[in-house]
């Protein structure tokens, strides 16, 4: 049986997602030592600025919590996160980004941008997608 019309949108959309994850996730590597899970976590925690328990990060971005909870470790011992014990919780702790956190973040997110430009420039269906 061949594909239908919908199948053939989703494998598209699966494929210009895989494209975009893998030139972002080289270029982020390459130029801040970046993973993309650590972006997406990154950007949870600038849009919210303040605060925030890891169970949160989790359920705001695509990861589970254990690979929250191991990348925010990693974040933490780079300096780009701060940790605090909750209040009212001795078991929980709560995140934000450190300065060196959020300008690194600065940084990678207009080189996101500029590689998602040119990923909707050079693929039609990206561009699709994305418009």
């Amino acid at each position: 049986m061949a594909n239908t019309p919908l199948a053939d949108r989703w494998l598209s959309l699966v494929r210009v997602c895989a494209q975009m994850n893998q030139r972002i996730e080289h270029t982020l590597s390459d130029e801040f030592d970046l993973c993309v899970t650590a972006y997406e976590i990154m950007e949870v925690l600038w849009a919210e600025g303040d605060w925030v328990r890891p169970g949160e990060v989790s359920t705001r971005t695509s990861r589970s919590q254990p690979q929250v909870s191991r990348m925010l470790t990693q974040m933490v011992d780079a300096e780009y996160v701060d940790r605090r014990p909750s209040p009212g919780d001795g078991r929980g702790y709560q995140i934000r980004l450190t300065e060196a956190g959020r300008e690194v973040f600065r940084r990678a997110a207009a080189t996101v941008d500029g590689e998602l430009k040119r990923i909707t420039d050079e693929n039609a269906d990206a561009r699709g997608w994305m418009a």
